[in-house]
């Protein structure tokens, strides 16, 4: 039984590293941690088949990582708006959470046309905090994935 468990585990293994190096394996989380949280439901997926494929990084790994980080997109989508609203000056909205994936759920080219100011608000607050955070955690987990 344990043989069938280290065999299983193995496998698995080496699904997910696919022969990567330890930089290209943290490239592949960080970039999808970063895309997972941006704060306009339903691109998450595309991007982060885009830039899998494009930069050929494991999107096995993405894609988990993606759906594991979903409750966090949804929490920071106010804070991101809020940042935004505060960077470009422009007056608080008081649109809750529920309502803008309620919205999304609906329709979705309508919700981009209707809170679009608000969308572009919390996109400029992820391009500003998100990003550089997520540059930050690559350069140090290049520390700990150093090669050998």
């Amino acid at each position: 039984m344990k043989a069938i468990l280290n065999r299983a585990k193995e496998k698995t293994t080496a699904l997910l590293k696919q022969g990567l190096t330890p930089k290209e394996l943290s490239q592949s989380i960080i970039v999808s941690g970063l895309i997972s949280t941006i704060p306009i439901l339903g691109v998450s997926t595309f991007m982060i088949t885009t830039v899998s494929l494009k930069r050929k990084l494991n999107l096995p790994i993405m894609i988990s990582l993606s759906y594991l980080m979903w409750p966090v997109q949804i929490l920071m989508i106010i804070p991101f708006i809020r940042v935004g609203e505060f960077i470009f000056s422009v007056p608080r909205n008081h649109h809750t959470a529920e309502e803008i994936i309620s919205s999304f759920q609906n329709s979705f080219f309508q919700t981009l046309s209707y809170l679009s100011f608000e969308l572009l608000c919390g996109l400029g607050g992820w391009l500003l905090t998100a990003v550089p955070f997520a540059i930050g955690v690559y350069w140090v987990s290049l520390l700990f994935f150093k090669e050998n």
